[in-house]
């Protein structure tokens, strides 16, 4: 499902934001923070990019690689790990005490300090989370039947069944018995004008005035515009479930209250800021803290902070839109989001105007 084209984009479009989005660290020890800043910046995207797979999955999981040299340990990598390969591990009162992975060598048990073990939405302490495609999935499922029944309409129509219509003869085959004298013959010309699809041959009564042979192709219903509709609204309300959240009222129609966007605008950026800062959190006390107890601060409390993505992110939103109006990929209210974020639909290269 991740997979299908629409949902990549949406999945882009609330990653690619956040991997940007400036960060930092703080701690009453400006030392210590600046230490881990420099630590974890040449392992910040990868980091960020594969930590957002949870939205994806659910949950994430990582490899914590250090090296203890000379100049004291140093986190070396952030390794993810497949996501059906692990298993986060908890202690008698249902905390995280690590991860189990089935690697190609065996099973390995990670502690907490070699671990990292991220979710999203993980309700009621739910160690596995909920995949963000999870509202999409009803839409998702439903839209791919819708595009199976509209190319089975396409090649109807490409390449019609053949219907040959036989007189209604019988004649006296080897054993003596009474068989169709025509039937073999209408089949293998059905055959001949249209290989792709089974044959049809019909009898009709060998009667004067009545027709003898006669040859049609089998067209199906001429109007489409139900599947398409029917499409069009499914594309509609996946993007919808992904692009803003689950909770936001679906708009139908290409008017309505201007009042109503702007509030999904600024929600859609609210809750990206709220996905950022579940992320910053778990890597605050999953990663930053352990760091810092291995660099001889057992009793901080470093917490990483990532740049809101309201305000000055709305020019990258703006971007964004452009790029979905001008792909016809999105058709939910456009003008009324577009004067949202001060946008032209000329600017945009819109068609609707």
């Amino acid at each position: 499902m991740r997979r299908h084209g629409l949902v990549a984009a949406c999945l882009n479009v609330i990653k690619g934001p956040i991997v940007s989005a400036e960060w930092d660290i703080k701690d009453p020890d400006g030392g210590l923070a600046e230490a881990l800043i420099e630590q974890l910046r040449p392992l910040w995207r990868r980091l960020v990019s594969q930590a957002l797979t949870a939205l994806d999955f659910g949950y994430a999981a990582f490899e914590l690689v250090y090296d203890a040299g000379g100049e004291g340990v140093r986190l070396l990598e952030t390794r993810a790990l497949d996501p059906g390969t692990v298993e986060p591990l908890l202690d008698g009162d249902g905390r995280r005490a690590g991860l189990r992975w089935r690697g190609a060598d065996g099973t390995v048990d990670l502690d907490a300090a070699k671990s990292l073990w991220l979710v999203h939405a993980g309700e009621f302490g739910d160690p596995w989370g909920e995949s963000h495609l999870a509202p999409a999935w009803p839409f998702w499922q439903a839209l791919t039947y819708a595009v199976v029944y509209g190319n089975r309409w396409l090649e109807r129509h490409a390449l019609p069944p053949a219907v040959v219509r036989y007189p209604a003869e019988l004649t006296v085959d080897s054993e003596g018995k009474s068989a169709p004298a025509n039937e073999t013959r209408a089949l293998e010309l059905a055959k001949r004008i249209n290989s792709e699809h089974p044959a049809v041959a019909l009898p009709q009564p060998a009667e004067a005035g009545q027709p003898g042979w006669e040859i049609e192709l089998l067209q199906g219903a001429a109007d489409v515009s139900p599947l398409l509709d029917w499409v069009s609204y499914l594309s509609k309300m996946l993007v919808t479930s992904l692009f803003v959240p689950e909770k936001a009222l679906y708009q139908d129609g290409d008017r309505g209250s201007l009042a109503l966007v702007s509030e999904q605008v600024n929600t859609f950026l609210l809750t990206l800021d709220g996905i950022a800062r579940e992320l910053a959190e778990q890597i605050s006390t999953g990663l930053l803290e352990p760091l810092a107890g291995l660099v001889g601060r057992p009793g901080a409390r470093p917490s990483l902070v990532i740049a809101s993505m309201a305000g000055s992110r709305r020019t990258l939103y703006k971007e964004l839109l452009v790029e979905l109006i001008h792909q016809g990929k999105i058709d939910l209210a456009v003008e009324q989001i577009a004067a949202e974020l001060g946008l032209s639909l000329a600017e945009a290269g819109s068609n609707k105007m």
